[in-house]
């Protein structure tokens, strides 16, 4: 039995025993790749665990991508090495009816497995900063730390609700900008004034219907006078702290400057000022942080200056808000864009995937092939496009189902010939790769005709559509159709095209 260094004694018996019996399975060394990954990622967890231990802090996640993606790629590599080394299809050894699927399925999980290993920085990034910080606490600290301010600076903060008052019409009128002035036309055409002057403060605005429920969502408080007109007051500013999402998933909301006005200012009681500036340091502690280009406290004691930089500038709250940002970013990376980061492993994974596969059932030569006919494909329809006038989109995804076609003929064509021709290589390669992706393209020409005559027949119906739902149905059918057709189709087809005497 042979001997490898690092590997437990299982594993060499493992090993052993599949290169005796399956030697298709042991030529891909699927359990040495996994074996080793799952070592480096649980390294590289340890590692991130430490590192990361400040989750208020920017991120520098980026750099650590980067530095596995390299070490991935090195294993990548010494993989194909090994990989290269025996091939049973080229061999013309024992082929099995699964041999297609076996293959792609091992080196799908061998790659993925490499690919998995770049994203634990991200996740374990993630899982520091769940540890460190609760949902609820953050809202809670950020409503403490809005309403401490506004307690501390009472005398400087405006109390007077700026009010709106709005006019509800079936229609807006037009308007149309000239020389002389502003000139405002009715539904028919009709020129209604002309004027060059500013509208008085107290004007009365006017809006549709569709304004009006829009307004009525986000007033802070609205006084209706009559069946078509309202009073929309606006409350002033009174949050100085706050980041994009972070009451998202949690119970505690976030107040709005509504909320603190009534629970806070609108039955003001002088607070112990020595007990809430203690608590803000402890929170400016807990959230501070420095900017990148950061290079100190600057206080503005100018008394033009707005009352919320004032505010601002007074508690640090710039510094807090970068250490808030900071968390919540981090909290809920992988909750927010966890179908961003699926889609990247999988058409990473599958696109390498389709590569390996393709290279260790073709020639090298043919290989290469190609490759450079993709490319010049790519480069040929890209200068069309720039040429081109008109439906650029509709026409790009027509040349690849054009293209597509082209590869089928090509492929099927090695059914009915005796020889081996570089052409028929270079057409069954590129059909196998594009199969997966065919479906996707379909989808996306069909929705850009519907966009294109909704925009150029406006009585059409206009009936909604989830777009989303139809590129997710297509990404599935590819995968799908790929997983039929893989040995029954073109496990055939290269077995016919490798065995055939070259012209």
């Amino acid at each position: 039995m042979s001997k490898r260094p690092m590997l437990p004694s299982l594993l060499q018996k493992i090993d052993d025993k599949l290169l005796r019996n399956k030697p298709g399975v042991w030529a891909a060394r699927t359990h040495l790749v996994l074996y080793f990954t799952m070592a480096f990622a649980l390294i590289l967890s340890a590692l991130c665990y430490f590192v990361f231990f400040d989750a208020k802090q920017y991120s520098h996640v980026g750099a650590w991508n980067t530095f596995v993606v390299m070490i991935a790629m090195v294993g990548f590599v010494f993989w194909m090495i090994f990989l290269l080394r025996f091939n049973v299809f080229k061999r013309f050894g024992h082929w099995s009816a699964a041999d297609g699927l076996r293959d792609f399925g091992l080196y799908f999980i061998s790659i993925g497995a490499m690919v998995a290993v770049c994203f634990v920085p991200s996740a374990v990034e993630t899982l520091r900063a769940n540890q460190q910080f609760g949902n609820e606490e953050i809202v809670n600290d950020i409503n403490e730390l809005n309403i401490n301010a506004c307690r501390l600076e009472y005398n400087m903060l405006p109390l007077v609700w700026e009010p709106d008052t709005c006019r509800v019409v079936d229609t807006l009128p037009v308007v149309v900008y000239s020389d002389s002035g502003v000139q405002y036309e009715s539904v028919d055409g009709e020129e209604t004034t002309d004027v060059a002057m500013p509208m008085p403060v107290n004007k009365i605005n006017t809006i549709d219907t569709a304004g009006l429920r829009n307004k009525l969502n986000n007033a802070d408080s609205v006084i209706k006078l009559n069946d078509s007109t309202y009073v929309f007051y606006e409350c002033p500013t009174y949050m100085f702290v706050g980041a994009y999402n972070s009451d998202k998933y949690s119970k505690v909301k976030v107040m709005n400057s509504a909320d603190i006005y009534n629970s806070v200012l609108k039955n003001y009681q002088k607070p112990d000022r020595a007990a809430l500036l203690k608590r803000m340091l402890e929170l400016r502690n807990k959230y501070g942080v420095d900017d990148r280009n950061y290079y100190g406290n600057y206080y503005d004691n100018n008394q033009e200056t707005s009352y919320e930089a004032r505010i601002k500038q007074k508690y640090d709250f710039g510094r807090i808000s970068n250490g808030v940002n900071n968390v919540v970013q981090k909290k809920y990376e992988w909750t927010e864009n966890w179908p961003i980061y699926l889609r990247i492993f999988y058409y990473a994974t599958l696109l390498i995937t389709l590569l390996v596969f393709i290279f260790r059932h073709t020639k090298a030569k043919t290989f290469f092939l190609s490759v450079l006919t993709a490319v010049l494909l790519t480069i040929l329809t890209g200068l069309i496009m720039v040429l081109s006038y008109g439906q650029k989109d509709i026409s790009l995804l027509s040349f690849i189902i054009v293209y597509y076609a082209v590869f089928l003929i090509l492929a099927v064509s090695v059914f009915k010939t005796n020889v081996r021709t570089a052409v028929q290589g270079i057409g069954l390669n590129l059909f196998l790769f594009m199969t997966p992706f065919i479906p996707l393209v379909i989808v996306s020409l069909y929705l850009e005709i519907q966009q294109r005559n909704l925009f150029n027949n406006p009585e059409m119906d206009r009936s909604y559509y989830d777009s989303h739902l139809y590129y997710l149905t297509a990404e599935i059918a590819g995968s799908v159709i790929l997983f039929i057709l893989l040995q029954p189709l073109f496990k055939k087809l290269y077995r016919k095209w490798f065995a055939a005497p070259e012209e």
